[in-house]
């Protein structure tokens, strides 16, 4: 299950739509939280595309800009305990 399939989709599958979901080709790893089952199947056509960068490289935006501020409030407080 450790394995990355870059052209899978892995998600929680409410109990009740398992038998749909194997219809279009998904496949049960396990049991998942209250109700499902963690299931696997092919990437959905209009997202054949594999992102190199999730959510368009936002995640990297936010850390960089969370690092700038960290940084801001250690030369900050450096200032003041001078």
């Amino acid at each position: 299950m450790d394995d990355l399939a870059l052209d899978h989709v892995r998600a929680f599958i409410a109990r009740t739509r398992v038998a749909e979901m194997k219809s279009r080709g998904w496949r049960v790893l396990g049991p998942g939280e209250e109700g499902s089952f963690l299931m696997e199947g092919p990437m959905p056509t209009s997202r054949k595309a594999v992102l190199d960068a999730p959510i368009g490289g936002l995640f990297d935006d936010l850390v960089a800009r969370a690092l700038e501020r960290a940084d801001a409030r250690d030369r900050l407080d450096a200032r003041r305990a001078a």
